[in-house]
């Protein structure tokens, strides 16, 4: 009598372990689109540090999501005199992760994946600048000029980030 009653507790605090973890998956899941909606708007949040480091090392450590950092688009975004480089890049990474878990049939596509990752890290630029004026760097504005005239979708797709897992963005 005492081993099936044994079996069925562990039975049970294994399924409520797989229940919580599951949740937490769920949460974390959550946890970064809402960080990486803060930081878009509010790059200087007074967390800010706080959250990019928290949603960099869950990118770093989950198999919930994959990101390819596509160095063809951020090489000039990553010029060590762009004042803004680390927050950017963060901000671009998280956002394709967000995008991947937020929207996973359009996740599949790399150009999508890309394109709105380089969309939230120009917004969050483009708020950046508002708070901090002297942070303005030139080829951030070049490429907010591309978005403005739609050439960045283009440019996206002509950069052949994720090779072979790419189709154009719809």
């Amino acid at each position: 009598m005492k081993k099936p009653t044994i079996i069925l507790i562990l039975f049970l605090v294994g399924l409520t372990a797989q229940i919580g973890l599951a949740q937490n998956k769920s949460t974390d899941k959550e946890t970064l689109v809402k960080a990486t909606q803060i930081l878009e708007a509010q790059p200087f949040h007074e967390k800010a540090k706080d959250f990019r480091t928290w949603a960099m090392r869950y990118i770093i450590e989950t198999d919930d999501v994959s990101i390819i950092v596509c160095a063809q688009m951020l090489s000039s975004v990553m010029d060590k005199k762009n004042k803004n480089a680390d927050e950017l890049l963060a901000q671009y990474s998280m956002a394709m992760a967000a995008f991947k878990l937020s929207v996973p049939d359009k996740g599949k596509n790399e150009n999508a994946t890309q394109l709105a990752g380089m969309e939230s890290m120009l917004r969050a630029y483009e708020n950046m600048v508002k708070e901090k004026p002297k942070t303005k760097f030139q080829a951030i504005n070049d490429l907010i000029a591309k978005r403005d005239k739609a050439e960045l979708k283009k440019l996206v797709e002509d950069s052949k980030c994720g090779e072979g897992e790419t189709e154009p963005i719809k």
